[in-house]
């Protein structure tokens, strides 16, 4: 009597992994037939593909990423690098390249540059060596030699940055996404400003940076346009984190002739100024109003006034343009612009 073997109990009893001929085998059409179905290459009918899928199923068959990418020269995979992955700022950005990128059957792989120029190019030279298809680079640095490196990839780059992109608008072989920082932390002291204050303490982030170097001049400018007078003792320049918005916040509330309000370059440093504030038993908004920029959870927790980002919708728009370059053939790049908007909550509030 006849019997039809089954090959998955073939490969246990021979410790041999399955291979695309077995797959086709059992599926009944031809290795290139399973090819074109686990790529999506070609046509293959629906019933065909689900015939292929079962016999994978079957067969436990894991296909040769290594041998894929040889005979098509892609990897299938992109990466996010962000420069913090404690900052909330970017879970949202991190979710939006995802839910876009996933479904058109892209992994993502994240990597942590600490905003730093050093891991940054790291990320190009990944690129350069195939390890990625394309990169979605949320950088710090406008050095020269990112530049370079960017100019020389020859794989699609879309970079974001936290702030006006300095080589945004100069046809680049590169997309840029870009947020009007400035005019966010303008509109965040002019706020303060229509609620009574002139003595507002203003958090200024890391010295040097781009990102923040821009905030404080829309901080500055503000005050100019309001006819206040500019107070070196009442700008902190720290880091960016919640311990140096704490420990920033606490240098202004000891000034003999402290702020009424204070002005954070983004949510940590506010959260940081928020616990000194409840430490010293300060009153906000009462005895000092609050305001910082990014718009995250935390911050919705506390009442906190704050900027969105649109951190989401640069995602969603740097997979779209990765995309379009990696599987469209695009030869168009794009500058892309966004405006932070406010979200008044009870920190900030018109003085009596």
């Amino acid at each position: 009597m006849h019997t039809k073997s089954n090959p998955q109990k073939e490969n246990s009893n021979n410790s041999k992994k399955p291979s695309i001929i077995d797959v086709a085998k059992l599926a009944g059409v031809s290795p290139g037939t399973v090819s074109n179905a686990l790529n999506s290459s070609g046509y293959v009918k629906s019933s065909t593909k689900e015939k292929v899928l079962h016999a994978i199923k079957e067969l436990n068959y894991i296909p040769n990423r290594a041998g894929r990418i040889l005979k098509t020269n892609k990897t299938n995979l992109i990466m996010l690098a962000v420069p913090d992955t404690s900052n909330e700022i970017y879970f949202r950005m991190i979710e939006s390249v995802q839910e876009y990128m996933k479904p058109k059957g892209y992994s993502i792989l994240l990597y942590y540059t600490n905003g730093t120029l050093q891991e940054e190019l790291r990320t190009l030279f990944l690129l350069r060596e195939r390890v990625i298809d394309g990169l979605i680079l949320v950088h710090f640095s406008y050095n020269e030699e990112l530049f370079q490196a960017i100019e020389s990839s020859n794989s699609p780059v879309v970079l974001i940055s936290m702030c006006n992109h300095l080589w945004a608008g100069k046809g680049n072989p590169f997309d840029t996404i870009s947020v009007d920082v400035h005019r966010g932390i303008y509109e965040s002291t002019k706020h303060l400003i229509n609620m009574g204050h002139s003595k507002i303490g203003y958090l200024a982030g890391k010295k040097g940076l781009t990102v923040y170097e821009q905030r404080y001049n829309g901080y500055c400018q503000a005050l100019n346009d309001a006819g206040i007078k500019y107070r070196n003792d009442y700008v902190m320049w720290n880091d960016y984190t919640i311990l140096a918005g704490n420990n920033s916040s606490r240098s202004l509330l000891l000034l003999q002739d402290k702020p009424t309000a204070i002005c954070a370059s983004n949510d940590h440093q506010a959260l940081g100024s928020w616990q000194a504030l409840q430490d010293m038993n300060i009153a906000v908004p009462s005895e000092i109003a609050l305001v910082g920029m990014d718009n995250i959870i935390s911050s919705k927790i506390i009442g906190l006034t704050s900027f969105d980002m649109h951190e989401d919708i640069m995602g969603n728009e740097a997979a779209k343009l990765l995309y379009s370059h990696l599987e469209e053939n695009s030869n168009t790049f794009k500058d892309i612009y966004l405006v932070p908007s406010i979200r008044l909550r009870n920190s900030s509030i018109k003085l009596k």
